[in-house]
């Protein structure tokens, strides 16, 4: 589903899951919510050059967020089984893609990746975007999964994002 608060911004997530000889369990993709926070910090360090991330991150929980959560109101983020919050650089390393696309300009993300190891990661139901791998910064936004999911022990769940300003 399309979030409608902000029509001139997009965030889309890309997601699947393989296993340990790469076969596809499950994939799904979606809108991610830009919360208040992350209007602020889009402004804030667009217009006015202040408080501007050095990078970014994505993570996951199992939680209900609203516009007006921030990172320290993120509840059930997992720990261990090789789930770590995953870096994308604020470059063209995290950011290699900056493409025409339909007629506006978006950016892409690397692909980011969670492979369980040890035990299950989850179960999980966002991912969501933020400016530090704890709850120090800010957070961005958020992609709902359309159910919940678990990351099983040896299985990997790949993510990908693209926004476009329009």
């Amino acid at each position: 589903m399309e979030v409608k608060k902000h029509p001139f911004y997009q965030c889309h997530w890309d997601i699947r899951c393989v296993d340990k000889s790469g076969k596809l369990k499950w994939e799904e993709s979606g809108f991610n919510n830009l919360v208040d926070q992350g209007e602020m910090n889009f402004l804030d360090a667009y217009f006015r050059a202040q408080n501007i991330p050095s990078a970014f991150y994505a993570r996951l929980a199992r939680d209900i967020l609203e516009d007006t959560d921030t990172l320290l109101t993120v509840q059930n983020e997992p720990e261990g089984n090789g789930y770590a919050p995953q870096l994308i650089e604020r470059n063209i390393v995290g950011w290699p893609t900056l493409e025409l696309h339909d007629g506006d300009y978006r950016v892409i993300s690397k692909e980011l990746s969670w492979t369980a190891s040890g035990g299950d990661i989850g179960p999980i139901n966002l991912l969501f975007l933020a400016t530090t791998p704890d709850n120090t910064g800010l957070l961005i936004g958020y992609m709902a999964l359309s159910v919940e999911r678990t990351i099983l022990d040896g299985d990997t769940m790949i993510a990908q994002a693209w926004i476009k300003l329009k």
